[in-house]
């Protein structure tokens, strides 16, 4: 999990590239295109398990594998809610990240689903 939320802190910074190198400059591109790219394939993709779910009885254990993303106006909210996660439980900075990144995700948005519509 670290690794992810030393990526997603760029996200969080606005700097004047002229006050930075150019291996600082490629270095925050990296750590920026790695967050992104992380967070929207696990967000797509838990959105995607709630919205083609068939069921509405999930087990706990099920859970964190779903979320409904339909009231999320950006990405910036997603990383921050990751990035608030990692500071309330920083014991699971050394586990891995899609798993606890997931539960940060999943616990703020529920995917609720109604199958009389």
């Amino acid at each position: 999990m670290f690794f992810l939320v030393d990526a997603c802190q760029i996200t969080q910074q606005r700097n004047n590239p002229n006050n930075f190198s150019q291996d600082e400059i490629l270095e925050g591109r990296e750590k920026y295109s790695t967050c992104m790219n992380f967070i929207m394939s696990l967000s797509t993709t838990l959105n995607s398990r709630c919205i083609n779910l068939e069921t509405t009885d999930l087990s706990p254990e099920e859970n964190f594998t779903y979320a409904d993303l339909s009231k999320v106006h950006t990405t910036q909210d997603i990383i921050q809610e990751v990035l608030l996660y990692s500071k309330r439980f920083p014991q699971f900075d050394n586990q891995i990240a899609w798993l606890h990144a997931s539960k940060a995700i999943s616990q703020k948005w529920p995917c609720i689903k109604n199958l009389d519509k």
